[in-house]
């Protein structure tokens, strides 16, 4: 895939973009940026991505010229609580954009995006003082994974996905994005409602880790506050978080 077209993505955005060659991470600069001050809906993007991560310090892989990073800045007017929500509407409007390229992807709640049952996105929010930012990682164009990540990992070309410039793909989910935040305070059941009919993880049985809680149980499915619903040992426990999720069957 060739490189950007940045003159032309300033155009569009102005000063709500921040664009780069070259990071450390689109989340640390846009955390940087949000402590400047830098307002709702600012944009951080970059080629590459040298030190991306994912959560619980993952790494990321972003391939130049076929992955596309960046992280949008919120200031939310929700109470904090709220917030971890974001990650989900992320998902949303990344798997929104996808379906428009002919493909059929999955959320695996909380965080990733999956096409053909492996990962072909991931979503890392992250938040500081009166600001959140939102980080996306999606594989766009083939891509060479390393052998490790062949199982689990894909792209979108590689899965056949129509043609699409990366640029369009960020004009898309950032303003469906921004437009389904909205939504997240008064209306999130229309949120919740989206991920269910999406959902990677409904009937399987998983294995989970949740701070120290290691289980394994069954995907009943999601929420009405957006927690994964699962049967362990006959009795429905709900999580609102996990640092760890592996599906055992499929």
């Amino acid at each position: 895939m060739v490189g950007y077209d940045w003159e032309a993505m300033r155009e569009e955005w102005g000063q709500r973009l921040h664009s780069f060659e070259e990071l450390d991470s689109t989340n640390e600069q846009a955390l940087k940026l949000g402590r400047e001050g830098a307002g709702h809906g600012s944009v951080v993007v970059a080629e590459r991505q040298l030190a991306g991560r994912g959560r619980r310090g993952a790494a990321w892989l972003s391939g130049e010229g076929s992955g596309l990073a960046f992280t949008v800045l919120l200031r939310p007017q929700m109470e904090r609580a709220l917030w971890p929500r974001l990650s989900l509407v992320a998902g949303v409007a990344v798997a929104r954009s996808i379906e428009r390229v002919g493909l059929s992807p999955e959320i695996k709640w909380p965080n990733d995006v999956l096409v053909a049952g492996r990962k072909v996105c991931g979503i890392l929010v992250e938040a500081e003082g009166d600001f959140v930012v939102v980080g996306i990682g999606l594989n766009v164009g083939k891509m060479e994974l390393p052998g490790e990540l062949q199982e689990t990992a894909t792209s979108l070309a590689t899965e056949g996905a129509t043609q699409k410039r990366r640029e369009e793909y960020l004009s898309e989910i950032v303003a469906d994005f921004l437009s389904l935040t909205k939504l997240v305070e008064r209306e999130f059941t229309i949120i919740v409602q989206m991920v269910r009919s999406r959902c990677a993880l409904v009937g399987h049985e998983i294995e989970f880790l949740e701070g120290q809680e290691e289980g394994r149980g069954l995907c009943e499915g999601v929420g009405e506050g957006g927690e994964l619903l699962v049967r362990v040992e006959g009795n429905l426990k709900r999580y609102f978080a996990a640092d760890r999720i592996r599906v055992l069957k499929r």
